[in-house]
């Protein structure tokens, strides 16, 4: 039954999930989130990106590493997740 469980249950003052649709791979293989604080993002010639790949951001931090499918560069790996991008 819903709101029995503590899974189920509505909380209220919940912190807004980031959206993990669209996560940069920076050329040395790290995956960040848009807006990480340590990084300008004004060019992006050198990055790839991960677009709509379900759970890509949780399948990252379970060291599986993937592939952008878009952005200036194809078929790079994201092996790590960056962990600024993480604590948000």
């Amino acid at each position: 039954m819903v709101g029995q469980c503590e899974h189920t249950r509505v909380v209220t003052g919940r912190k807004t999930a980031v959206d993990h649709s669209r996560i940069l791979v920076s050329p040395s293989r790290t995956a960040h989130l848009p807006g990480c604080p340590h990084n300008d993002e004004s060019d992006l010639s050198e990055w790839g990106e991960i677009q709509d790949v379900p759970w890509a951001w949780e399948r990252l931090g379970n060291g599986e590493q993937l592939g952008t499918n878009a952005g200036a560069v194809l078929e790079r790996p994201a092996v790590v997740r960056c962990r600024d991008c993480e604590a948000r």
